[in-house]
């Protein structure tokens, strides 16, 4: 089964599931989780196991989880649980394009590249081997977030949206840092990657080559731009020169500084290439975004 032609009757819609619609955020805590077809999901979902084990059937494959597991469910992919045994577990729904994620400070973590793009990406190579797994501690710590978070989005007073923001980011941070400590092969290999597509977002004003970048994920170039390209959907340069783009139009909207001044800064040696790849990214010219 192709986990990107999801059957749209199967399809489950933002509008039936976040109970706020002024808030891309949604907490579903299953305790116990009952039972329910396949499925996808026009958003993404954050997973933690509480309890219990199953199986988990995602895009035609199954991989057994249990208390401690995390992993991102990207939209537009099926999956389900089968063979429940006690599974509790958490569902944290969000709308990364409207948490507007790609501005975060986070993507300089390794792991947050790892948890919610690398790790889904090569679910199935590494046969779930490569998942974030918690220790009793860290799980408990990490609950205590989620029903922060869940208490916020629910009681929903004066200054909700922020607080809640602020606690998924939190939650976010939380286990990126922890896949930091993750000991498998596989683990290790994804966060090589992680570390290279860090690098490109607190490096890029920088001079950065394809070389550095394969050589900071012990890959080839070949190699590294293969997975690059299939966890980003862009090669590694067009993705610095993207990164560069958004930069560039965080600056253009909130300083007064010359067009040529923000090329430079953001790592273009030429406006007029600058001009170009503002275009191709931003698909308006940097003054006609000014000007919006």
């Amino acid at each position: 089964m192709n986990g990107l032609s999801p059957h749209p009757e199967n399809r489950l819609k933002k509008t039936d599931f976040f109970e706020d619609p002024t808030l891309p955020l949604q907490v579903y805590i299953r305790d116990p989780q009952p039972e329910f077809p396949r499925h996808s999901h026009g958003f993404d979902e954050l997973v933690i196991i509480l309890k219990g084990t199953a199986l988990h059937e995602i895009s035609g494959l199954k991989f057994p989880v249990r208390a401690g597991d995390v992993f991102v469910v990207s939209q537009n992919h099926e999956h389900q649980y089968l063979d429940m045994h006690g599974l509790a577990l958490a569902n944290i729904l969000f709308d990364p394009d409207t948490l507007d994620i790609a501005h975060w400070d986070i993507r300089a973590l390794p792991g947050f590249h790892v948890l919610f793009s690398l790790e889904p990406a090569f679910r199935s190579q590494h046969n779930f081997k490569s998942r974030l797994q918690l220790s009793e501690q860290n799980l408990n710590r990490i609950y205590e977030l989620v029903q922060d978070l869940t208490r916020e989005a629910e009681q929903r007073n004066p200054g909700y949206r922020v607080m809640a923001k602020g606690l998924f980011m939190q939650l976010a941070v939380s286990l990126s840092r922890a896949y930091s400590s993750a000991q498998t092969e596989e683990s290790l290999d994804l966060l090589r990657v992680g570390d290279a597509i860090a690098h490109i977002e607190t490096n890029y004003a920088d001079k950065i080559t394809l070389d550095t970048l394969a050589k900071k994920s012990h890959l080839s170039n070949r190699q590294f731009t293969r997975v690059f390209e299939k966890c980003i959907g862009r090669p590694p340069i067009a993705h610095l020169m993207f990164v560069r783009c958004r930069k560039a139009a965080e600056l253009l909207i909130n300083t007064d500084r010359t067009i040529t001044d923000i090329a430079f800064d953001c790592g273009f040696s030429d406006s007029n290439y600058f001009t170009r790849c503002f275009r191709k990214s931003m698909n308006k010219t940097p003054k006609q975004y000014r000007n919006t």
